[in-house]
């Protein structure tokens, strides 16, 4: 069985193709910087992809506006004979209008697929190392700047956990499960920021900010309108409590406890 793992190089794809592989089993990654070039405005080699493939890993980016095409992509697979999809979208994406972009994948894949499963996770702990809030903080000489209130908490997830999930939904059988997947403990961003410091995240300090000034900021660096949007959107979700919510489906899927915080810590120093 062949599985085709899409946004390769990301957090939470560079963890399940590796434990795939680990496995001896077959796997192919691709993303647009991947050695298999998968660029979701681009058709022309989808049918080259999905060649052989009997199970797919599709994660849709956040506010790209490329909704629709992720769309084609599970319906081009589903015709190629791909069996299982497993689709990755962000918390509290069900109560998304439909035609929204994350919305509308997790819609498409239930419609087409015997065996689907969608994962809606939390934002992961890995943003603070690799991630979204590391690539803002390095722009701000490691000053952490968000549209949040300072005991603004957030259930976050460790991108292990979620990497794990998605592997046993793409071999086990997980089929028709939605998972929202948290961490064992919500936190502030300060709390995170004051246990990460001194760990390979660049996040060093941490302040709030309103709405207009991380539009400014972000938009200043190079982020799109639709993107920065949509981040300001979770931030807002999150300011109202919506982002808290401590669940039980790491556990329902793993049969074990979802890492914490203080191990993410411990296992992220250099």
């Amino acid at each position: 069985m062949s599985t085709l793992v899409t946004g390769a190089t990301g957090m939470v794809g560079r963890r399940i193709l590796t434990q795939l592989r680990s496995r001896g089993l077959s796997a192919t990654g691709a993303s647009r910087t991947s050695q298999t070039r998968l660029d979701w405005t681009d058709t022309s080699n989808w049918d080259e992809l999905l060649d052989g493939v009997k199970s797919v890993f599709v994660v849709t980016p956040v506010g790209s506006a490329l909704g629709n095409r992720v769309a084609g992509f599970l319906e081009k697979a589903a015709g190629a004979g791909v069996g299982n999809a497993v689709v990755m979208t962000a918390m509290g994406t069900e109560y998304a209008p439909s035609d929204s972009d994350q919305r509308a994948a997790e819609l498409r894949a239930k419609d087409l697929f015997d065996r689907w499963t969608v994962l809606r996770s939390n934002w992961l702990f890995q943003d603070f190392t690799e991630g979204t809030f590391a690539s803002m903080a390095r722009a701000r000489n490691g000053r952490l700047e968000l549209p949040v209130k300072k005991r603004t908490a957030i259930s976050f997830v460790d991108a292990r956990d979620v990497a794990d999930v998605a592997v046993s939904a793409l071999l086990d059988d997980h089929s028709g499960r939605e998972y929202t997947l948290t961490g064992p403990q919500a936190h502030t961003f300060r709390e995170v920021v004051k246990q990460t410091r001194g760990t390979e995240s660049p996040v060093w300090r941490f302040k709030a900010v309103d709405e207009a000034g991380f539009y400014f900021r972000a938009t200043d660096r190079g982020w799109g309108e639709r993107y920065v949007d949509t981040l300001n959107e979770r931030f807002a979700a999150a300011v109202a409590g919506r982002a808290a919510e401590v669940t039980e489906d790491v556990r329902a899927a793993l049969r074990r406890d979802p890492i914490p915080l203080a191990r993410f810590v411990r296992e992220a120093v250099l």
